[in-house]
Protein backbone atom coordinates (compact mmCIF):
# COMPACT_ATOMS: atom_id res chain seq x y z
CA UNK A 1 0.00 0.00 0.00
CA UNK A 2 1.28 3.43 -0.89
CA UNK A 3 0.12 6.77 0.48
CA UNK A 4 1.31 9.77 -1.51
CA UNK A 5 2.49 12.38 0.96
CA UNK A 6 5.10 15.10 0.47
CA UNK A 7 8.53 16.15 1.62
CA UNK A 8 6.67 19.22 2.85
CA UNK A 9 5.57 17.01 5.77
CA UNK A 10 9.16 16.91 7.02
CA UNK A 11 9.60 20.65 6.62
CA UNK A 12 6.33 21.29 8.44
CA UNK A 13 7.34 18.85 11.17
CA UNK A 14 10.61 20.76 11.70
CA UNK A 15 8.54 23.92 12.15
CA UNK A 16 6.38 22.36 14.88
CA UNK A 17 7.20 22.87 18.54
CA UNK A 18 9.46 20.21 20.09
CA UNK A 19 6.42 18.88 21.99
CA UNK A 20 4.41 18.40 18.78
CA UNK A 21 7.41 16.89 17.01
CA UNK A 22 7.74 14.34 19.80
CA UNK A 23 4.05 13.43 19.56
CA UNK A 24 4.15 13.06 15.76
CA UNK A 25 7.35 11.00 15.85
CA UNK A 26 6.10 8.70 18.61
CA UNK A 27 6.17 4.99 17.80
CA UNK A 28 3.07 4.52 19.93
CA UNK A 29 0.79 7.33 18.69
CA UNK A 30 -2.74 6.06 17.98
CA UNK A 31 -5.19 7.04 15.26
CA UNK A 32 -7.36 8.65 17.92
CA UNK A 33 -4.44 10.75 19.18
CA UNK A 34 -3.57 11.75 15.61
CA UNK A 35 -7.17 12.77 14.88
CA UNK A 36 -7.14 14.81 18.10
CA UNK A 37 -3.96 16.60 17.01
CA UNK A 38 -5.34 17.30 13.53
CA UNK A 39 -8.56 18.68 15.03
CA UNK A 40 -6.53 20.83 17.44
CA UNK A 41 -4.63 22.33 14.52
CA UNK A 42 -7.90 23.19 12.75
CA UNK A 43 -9.33 24.81 15.88
CA UNK A 44 -6.09 26.66 16.65
CA UNK A 45 -5.91 27.92 13.05
CA UNK A 46 -9.55 29.09 13.17
CA UNK A 47 -8.77 31.03 16.36
CA UNK A 48 -5.56 32.44 14.87
CA UNK A 49 -3.44 30.95 17.66
CA UNK A 50 -1.80 28.07 15.77
CA UNK A 51 1.67 29.66 15.77
CA UNK A 52 1.46 30.36 19.50
CA UNK A 53 0.41 26.73 20.03
CA UNK A 54 3.50 25.44 18.21
CA UNK A 55 2.08 24.71 14.76
CA UNK A 56 3.71 25.63 11.44
CA UNK A 57 2.05 28.16 9.18
CA UNK A 58 1.05 25.63 6.51
CA UNK A 59 -2.25 23.77 6.48
CA UNK A 60 -0.96 21.73 3.53
CA UNK A 61 2.16 20.81 5.49
CA UNK A 62 0.15 19.76 8.54
CA UNK A 63 -2.17 17.69 6.35
CA UNK A 64 0.87 15.85 4.98
CA UNK A 65 2.22 15.32 8.51
CA UNK A 66 -1.12 13.72 9.30
CA UNK A 67 -0.98 11.46 6.25
CA UNK A 68 2.60 10.38 6.93
CA UNK A 69 1.90 9.66 10.60
CA UNK A 70 -1.29 7.78 9.69
CA UNK A 71 0.77 5.65 7.31
CA UNK A 72 3.18 4.79 10.12
CA UNK A 73 0.26 3.91 12.43
CA UNK A 74 -1.37 1.72 9.79
CA UNK A 75 1.93 -0.06 9.08
CA UNK A 76 2.33 -0.76 12.78
CA UNK A 77 -1.22 -2.17 12.92
CA UNK A 78 -0.48 -4.42 9.94
CA UNK A 79 2.55 -5.76 11.83
CA UNK A 80 0.41 -6.46 14.87
CA UNK A 81 -2.69 -7.86 13.20
CA UNK A 82 -1.70 -9.25 9.80
CA UNK A 83 2.03 -9.96 9.87
CA UNK A 84 1.62 -13.23 7.95
CA UNK A 85 0.00 -11.40 5.03
CA UNK A 86 3.29 -9.54 4.39
CA UNK A 87 1.51 -6.32 3.44
CA UNK A 88 3.92 -3.40 3.15
CA UNK A 89 2.62 0.12 3.69
CA UNK A 90 4.61 3.30 3.17
CA UNK A 91 4.19 7.01 2.59
CA UNK A 92 6.17 8.62 -0.19
CA UNK A 93 6.96 11.89 -1.87
CA UNK A 94 6.72 11.98 -5.66
CA UNK A 95 8.77 15.17 -5.73
CA UNK A 96 7.86 18.50 -7.26
CA UNK A 97 5.87 17.40 -10.29
CA UNK A 98 4.49 19.48 -13.16
CA UNK A 99 0.77 19.40 -12.43
CA UNK A 100 -2.05 21.92 -12.31
CA UNK A 101 -1.31 22.36 -8.61
CA UNK A 102 2.50 22.58 -8.78
CA UNK A 103 2.68 24.53 -12.02
CA UNK A 104 4.82 24.32 -15.15
CA UNK A 105 8.14 25.19 -13.46
CA UNK A 106 8.27 21.97 -11.42
CA UNK A 107 11.32 19.91 -12.45
CA UNK A 108 9.70 16.47 -12.64
CA UNK A 109 7.35 15.15 -15.29
CA UNK A 110 4.30 13.20 -14.11
CA UNK A 111 6.06 10.02 -15.24
CA UNK A 112 9.11 10.85 -13.12
CA UNK A 113 6.86 11.69 -10.18
CA UNK A 114 5.21 8.29 -10.48
CA UNK A 115 8.51 6.38 -10.19
CA UNK A 116 8.65 6.12 -6.38
CA UNK A 117 4.95 5.34 -5.79
CA UNK A 118 5.04 2.68 -8.54
CA UNK A 119 8.31 1.26 -7.18
CA UNK A 120 6.69 0.87 -3.75
CA UNK A 121 3.46 -0.57 -5.17
CA UNK A 122 5.40 -3.19 -7.14
CA UNK A 123 7.76 -4.43 -4.43
CA UNK A 124 8.07 -8.21 -4.73
CA UNK A 125 5.68 -10.33 -2.60
CA UNK A 126 8.60 -11.60 -0.50
CA UNK A 127 10.05 -8.13 0.18
CA UNK A 128 10.73 -7.39 3.85
CA UNK A 129 10.63 -3.63 3.39
CA UNK A 130 10.51 -0.79 3.34
CA UNK A 131 7.52 -0.82 5.65
CA UNK A 132 6.12 2.04 7.72
CA UNK A 133 8.62 4.42 6.17
CA UNK A 134 8.69 7.73 4.34
CA UNK A 135 10.29 7.25 0.91
CA UNK A 136 11.54 9.74 -1.67
CA UNK A 137 13.43 8.92 -4.88
CA UNK A 138 13.16 5.22 -3.93
CA UNK A 139 15.14 5.87 -0.71
CA UNK A 140 13.95 5.83 2.89
CA UNK A 141 14.09 9.28 4.45
CA UNK A 142 14.36 9.54 8.23
CA UNK A 143 11.04 10.70 9.69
Amino acid sequence: MVNVSSLISLEALKNCSPELQQKFRSDTITEEELVGLMNKFVEDAKKGVHAKEGWPNSAYGVSKIGLTVLSRIQARKLNEERRRDKILLNACCPGWVRTDMAGPKAPKSPEEGAETPVYLALLPPDAEGPHGQFVQDKEVVRW
